[in-house]
């Protein structure tokens, strides 16, 4: 009888330990595989313009398809497209017009065949774009510029397109490009009509395209602009949260905080951020939150009285190396042993930085983006995106970011 119960009971570890294996082997083929991205949004911008790592691999300034890891990112922004001064609607990306990146369209191509589910869109603006304000106020030219859009969604099978006018009403100190008070409706009218367009021309390729906008980080854009209006009709908005300091600033900070430092006099974070846009009735899962692949420098600089956070919210005396700095070099120039530099690690705002008595150097590596996934996963956001690619094109951050909101 014993030895029957015994045997019984064998019997049913066994079939315990079946049973179980086909979840513990998936589990483990999933940790082994490459990152899958499931439902996580992962976002990347890539410039056009020269890359020193695409020199240095494959000696020609730009990127190839062989070069991008698609299986990390959802989607992929080709960046910029420029409105044209000569009738204020037309679009064009310098590079493919100046012949230093003519293959671009066929390089898009075969980064669409090697990940078929890959979305590839493009950004019009960025940061010295100046041509928003006049076209988004006359329809005749809000319309050519749709046009010319849709045009180029179709012609190079693309999927979307992201719209960065930085900024339709700016600041009241004042931005560098053109913007007058009706460019408040101006934008949202832009954006609906686009939205409207690109429905219309799925009836034709039965392919629905995403739209997206860049918004910065500071409160002052929601009250000057329509926020919740825009984030209605687009699929997502880039929050751009990085470049709280820079050669700009009074005094050395966190590029990205992804938390504010209680001793931080400008009172920034990327979590303040994203809490003043839910406040102004921005849906959580309309925003992506941004992760910066670079930093920012200041010579001259003490050390102050936080020996824990060494240079910190201190002046200085200048700007070495243009002040910026991209995840490449800091990796092979100033994280490097014996360069001087000792990383640390500022654990309420949960961002690291580099000092060697005289330079400081904000930047975001693997323990932040780990931070910065957690968060946007705690807080339901829409996922993250990056500025961007080309400031890594080992690859290793945009995996590290990939896995963060797994």
């Amino acid at each position: 009888m014993i030895k029957q119960a015994l045997q019984f009971l064998v019997i049913l570890i066994i079939a315990f330990i079946l049973s179980a294996c086909p979840e513990e082997t998936a589990e483990k083929e999933k940790k082994d595989q490459p990152f899958a991205l499931g439902d996580a949004k992962v976002s990347a911008y890539i410039r056009t313009w020269g890359i020193p790592a695409a020199w240095r691999e494959d000696g020609k300034p730009s990127w190839n398809a062989k070069m991008i890891k698609g299986e990390y990112i959802s989607d992929l922004i080709i960046s910029f497209a420029l409105i044209s001064k000569s009738d204020g609607f037309s679009i064009y990306i310098n590079e493919v017009v100046a012949g230093t990146f003519s293959n671009l369209w066929d390089e898009v191509a075969a980064l669409k065949q090697k990940y078929p589910n890959l979305n590839v869109t493009f950004s019009v603006g960025g940061a010295n774009e100046a041509g928003f304000s006049d076209m988004a106020d006359n329809p005749v030219k809000r319309a050519g510029f749709i046009a010319n859009v849709c045009d180029w969604l179709e012609r190079y099978n693309l999927d979307g397109v992201d719209i960065d006018w930085e900024y339709p009403v700016g600041p009241s100190w004042g931005q560098s490009i053109p913007s007058k008070p009706a460019d408040r409706q101006n934008y949202i009218s832009l954006l609906q009509e686009l939205r409207d367009a690109m429905d219309l021309l799925k009836e034709t390729t039965g392919k629905r395209y995403s739209l997206s906008t860049a918004v910065p980080a500071g409160s002052w854009f929601l009250q000057r602009n329509d926020v919740k209006a825009a984030s209605e009709i687009v699929d997502s908005l880039k929050l751009m949260t990085y470049d709280y300091y820079g050669s700009w600033s009074s005094r050395t900070g966190h590029n990205a905080g992804l938390f504010k430092n209680p001793r931080d006099p400008e009172n920034m974070s990327s979590d303040i951020s994203v809490t003043n846009y839910i406040n102004a009735g921005i849906k959580p899962e309309k925003i992506m939150l941004g992760v910066g692949f670079y930093g920012r420098m200041w010579r001259g600089v003490s050390q102050g009285a936080y020996s824990a956070t060494p240079g910190l919210f201190q002046s200085y005396t200048s700007i070495p190396f243009g002040g910026y700095t991209t995840w490449t070099d800091i990796k092979q120039i100033y994280l490097k042993s014996g360069s001087g530099y000792t990383r640390y690690w500022d654990s309420s705002a949960k961002a690291p930085f580099l000092y060697n008595g005289d330079i400081w150097i904000t930047y975001t590596d693997e323990e932040q983006i780990r931070a910065i996934g957690a968060y946007a996963k705690e807080k339901n956001l829409g996922g993250v995106f990056t500025w961007e690619y080309a400031n890594d094109m080992s690859g290793e951050l945009i995996k590290v970011l990939a896995e963060s909101v797994r």
